[in-house]
């Protein structure tokens, strides 16, 4: 999973915290990581914005996977849409006839009825 990490040249609450007190950052990544004595950061180190939008970014063949997924989506969803559509025009014309059939009864019942 690619994580974004947090610009702390950027972050105004972060430099306001730890801005002028490198020990405090240190301090709180050895803490929150519980590291052993011998793997405790003594040093920290940032690395520029365009270095870590490289080593998040995605590979061409991560690429090729999503366009490729998303297009498969796409066609299915126009599939089903169609089919949608076709449906919903079908019941629409059984509707009409069926409207239409139910309206010459009742026209052919009032005529009937005056006759009498």
């Amino acid at each position: 999973m690619v994580m974004k990490y947090l610009d702390p040249k950027a972050d105004l609450t972060f430099k306001k915290i730890f801005g002028n007190h490198p020990d405090r950052l240190k301090n709180l990544l050895n803490t929150l990581q519980s590291l052993n004595e011998n793997e405790l950061i003594q040093q920290q180190q940032y690395l520029p914005t365009t270095e870590e939008l490289e080593i998040s970014g995605f590979s061409d063949a991560e690429l090729r996977a999503y366009d490729k997924f998303w297009d498969s989506v796409s066609v299915e969803r126009t599939l089903i849409d169609d089919s949608y559509q076709k449906g919903k025009e079908k019941g629409k014309e059984e509707g009409i006839a069926e409207g239409m059939e139910k309206g010459m009864n009742l026209r052919s019942l009032e005529i009937a009825r005056k006759m009498l």
